[in-house]
């Protein structure tokens, strides 16, 4: 069942369930807590489950101004603290796990373990038609600007958004696609290199979105990780393959909390 609070002017929207040390779950860009309700189902007989709507998803509202993940990771970590707990697990996937990671990287004290499903964070290389396709873009806004265009240039500069911009970008408007194009734009490769959190990394192997490559250079990156991958499963492998995933995240989690112990 959904509650809602109020976090520095913004109603925030989540799911409270359970009894135990603490989880967060974070969605995805344009998903919601209900888009993790098999890893709540999965949890919430051992652990504490805490799944938001993010700010300008599902019963949320968005935020004032366009946030990137800094911003976000901010917000995640004011309303867990309003809910009174000091320190959390935290599973991201995809746009959640690139605030998961923000948050392991600049508040480790919050941060007991690391469950990144799918995530994001690694910049794309920049292939040859990426870089023409971007640069025709940059150039056509540009030249949408003019005033000599008058009152069809935002029009325009729309229909140019649509045809060339990502689903998840076309999907949202105002602040929410200022705020897309200011997260997928920054790298958080050096965030990894300072994560001390013990940390496991769940991929569906065929994941196109945020591909699996993506995955091994995160197991690098970030010292003392573990890469599960998830055969036949795509970008949303927790819900592709949910038993396996569980079963995977109860054994990681057992084993961080055996481990804090001694």
């Amino acid at each position: 069942m959904m509650a809602t609070t109020l976090v520095h002017g913004i109603t925030l929207a989540y799911v409270d369930e359970g009894s135990g040390d603490p989880v967060v779950l974070l969605h995805g860009w344009g998903g919601q807590a209900v888009s993790m309700t098999p890893l709540i189902v999965g949890l919430r007989d051992r652990y504490r489950v805490l799944a938001f709507d993010l700010p300008g998803f599902g019963g949320s509202s968005p935020p004032p101004v366009p946030w990137g993940t800094p911003e976000y990771a901010a917000f995640v970590q004011e309303a867990v603290a309003s809910l009174g707990i000091p320190r959390a697990t935290y599973i991201g996937h995809s746009f959640g796990g690139r605030i998961a990671i923000w948050l392991a990287a600049h508040a480790p004290e919050t941060v007991q373990a690391l469950v990144l499903v799918d995530a994001a964070g690694i910049k794309p290389p920049a292939t040859f038609r990426r870089r023409m396709r971007r640069l025709f873009y940059k150039t056509a806004q540009t030249v949408l600007r003019l005033p000599i265009l008058g009152a069809k240039g935002p029009a325009l500069r729309e229909r140019l958004a649509m045809r060339f911009g990502s689903a998840d970008y076309r999907a949202v408007s105002g602040v929410m696609r200022s705020s897309f194009v200011k997260t997928v734009n920054l790298d958080l490769s050096e965030c990894m290199r300072a994560i001390a959190a013990p940390t496991l990394l769940i991929w569906g192997e065929k994941d196109q979105a945020t591909p699996i490559t993506d995955g091994r250079t995160m197991e690098r990156l970030i010292r003392g990780s573990r890469l599960i991958a998830v055969a036949g499963a795509g970008h949303f492998s927790y819900l592709d393959s949910p038993s396996f995933v569980n079963a995977v995240v109860s054994a990681f989690l057992h084993g961080t909390r055996e481990g804090a112990k001694g």
